[in-house]
This record gives structure tokens, sequence and C-alpha cells, in this order.
């Protein structure tokens, strides 16, 4: 298996921003107050819906409080087309 890189790269507000691409590299990054919810929500996890509590832990590393209500808006309206 090819080695993956444990970084992962976005754009917001038109800079670079790197952001963690494991499990454990988005346990570390976030701030201790969020570790409890994310381990909490990883534990409830199915194997269909892993990828989708890892990808909204690393949108929500890169992001930034402008951010949060486009989030919304879009989960709202996925939650909607389910």
């Amino acid at each position: 298996m090819p080695e993956q890189s444990a970084t992962r790269w976005t754009v917001r507000h038109e800079e670079r921003v790197a952001v963690p691409d494991t499990v454990d590299g988005i346990r570390a990054a976030l701030p201790e107050d969020q570790r409890a919810r994310f381990e909490e929500e990883l534990g409830r996890a199915t194997a269909e819906t892993i990828a989708d509590v890892v990808r909204h832990w690393v949108l929500n590393l890169a992001s930034d409080a402008q951010d949060e209500d486009e989030f919304a808006r879009l989960e709202a309206e996925d939650r909607g087309a389910a």
C-alpha cells in the first residue's frame, strides 16, 4: 500500500491551510473541549458513516466562525435530501 500523507490541504479565504488527514491527527488538533465529542461521534459511527464523521471534523478544523452559518445551511439541506 502506498504511503499516505497525514496532512490534507484546503483553501480558506484564499489562503492554503493544512488540516490533519488521520483520526489521530484530528484528535490531536482539536481543543480539549471538543475531543470528547469527536470520540463520541467516532464511537457511534458505522462502517457507512465513519467517513462522514471524519470529513465533518476535518472541515471543522479548516473552518472559522464565518463559515459556521454556511455549514449549518448545507447540513440542513443534506438532511432534507436523505
